[in-house]
């Protein structure tokens, strides 16, 4: 892939991350690790996937309000 494809296919992820993860500053390192900060919750993984797996764990069980708004039960 292209530099330049790369650079769009990442933005891509980061539009679908930040809208699915409302409340998390999500970025791509230049180590190329992913990353997410909420307050002190910090993840970081090589890994998008992962990335997104962990913010649903985060968030699932988190002190802040989820997505839509609510607070976790």
């Amino acid at each position: 892939m292209r530099i330049q494809q790369t650079a769009w296919h990442d933005a891509d992820r980061l539009s679908e991350l930040s809208a699915e993860f409302t409340g998390w500053r999500i970025g791509r390192g230049g180590s190329g690790h992913w990353w997410a900060v909420r307050g002190n919750d910090l993840v970081r993984t090589p890994d998008v996937e992962e990335l997104r797996g962990r913010l649903r764990e985060l968030t699932g069980g988190s002190r802040y309000p989820t997505e839509s708004g609510k607070w976790p039960d």
